[in-house]
C-alpha cells in the first residue's frame, strides 16, 4: 500500500508539468488567434475606408460633370447667358467660373513644356470643398482642374478635372477630361462640355 501512494505522489509532478505545457500550447494558440483578428479587422478597416473615399470621389466627379455639362448652360445668346448668371446667385456654378475664368485671361492654359506662366502651378485650380453635412470621417474633397488650349491659339480644346476624396487615410482620385465644343451662333459662342474620358 505504501507502494501505492508513492507513485500517485510521484505522477502528480509529471502531470501538473504536462497541464502547464497543454495551457501553455492553448495560450499560445489564443493569442495567434487574437493577432490574426486583429490583422484581419485593420485590413478590413483599410479596406471600408479605400470604398469609401473611390464611392465619394466617383459621386462627386458625377455631380462635377453635370454642373459641366448640363443643357442648362446651352444658351443661345450672350444676353441669355448673362440672364442665367444673374440668376445663379449663389455662385457655385462651375460652368460660369470655368468660361469667366478663361475668356477674361485669368487663368492661364495648362502646358508641360512652360515653367513660367503655363505651368502647373498657375494653371491648376485646386478647391477645398466645405464638409459641412458629409457623413462619416471624410478628412478631405479636393478638385483641381486645368485646361488644355486648342492647337495655338488661346481658345480652350480639353478642362481636365481631378476629383479626389480621402477618408480615414485613404485616398482616391478620378480624372475626367472634357471636350469643348464650340457653336458659332450669330456673335456669339456657345459653349459646351462633353465628357470624353474618366480614368
Amino acid at each position: 500500500m505504501k507502494k501505492e501512494c508513492d507513485i500517485s505522489r510521484d505522477n502528480t509532478g509529471a502531470t501538473t508539468i504536462v497541464v502547464i505545457c497543454v495551457m501553455a500550447v492553448i495560450m499560445a494558440l489564443s493569442l495567434g488567434l487574437f493577432l490574426t483578428a486583429s490583422v484581419l479587422l485593420s485590413t478590413s478597416g483599410r479596406t471600408l475606408a479605400s470604398e469609401q473615399s473611390r464611392i465619394l470621389a466617383v459621386s462627386f466627379s458625377e455631380e462635377v460633370e453635370e454642373m459641366l455639362t448640363s443643357d442648362r448652360y446651352a444658351f443661345g445668346s450672350l444676353s441669355a447667358e448673362e440672364a442665367g448668371r444673374a440668376e445663379n446667385t449663389t455662385g457655385s456654378s462651375i460652368w460660369y467660373y470655368v468660361k469667366q475664368s478663361i475668356t477674361d485671361g485669368s487663368w492661364p492654359y495648362y502646358d508641360e513644356e512652360d515653367t513660367v506662366v503655363h505651368s502647373r502651378e498657375n494653371a491648376v485650380r485646386t478647391f477645398q470643398i466645405n464638409r459641412d453635412g458629409t457623413v462619416g470621417e471624410v478628412v478631405d474633397i479636393r478638385l483641381s482642374m486645368y485646361w488644355i488650349r486648342e492647337g495655338n491659339g488661346n481658345r480652350p480644346g480639353k478642362l481636365v478635372v481631378e476629383t479626389t476624396a480621402v477618408s480615414k487615410e485613404q485616398s482616391s482620385s478620378i480624372i475626367d477630361v472634357y471636350e469643348l465644343e464650340l457653336t458659332l451662333l450669330g456673335d456669339y459662342e456657345r459653349w459646351s462640355w462633353k465628357h470624353v474620358e474618366k480614368k
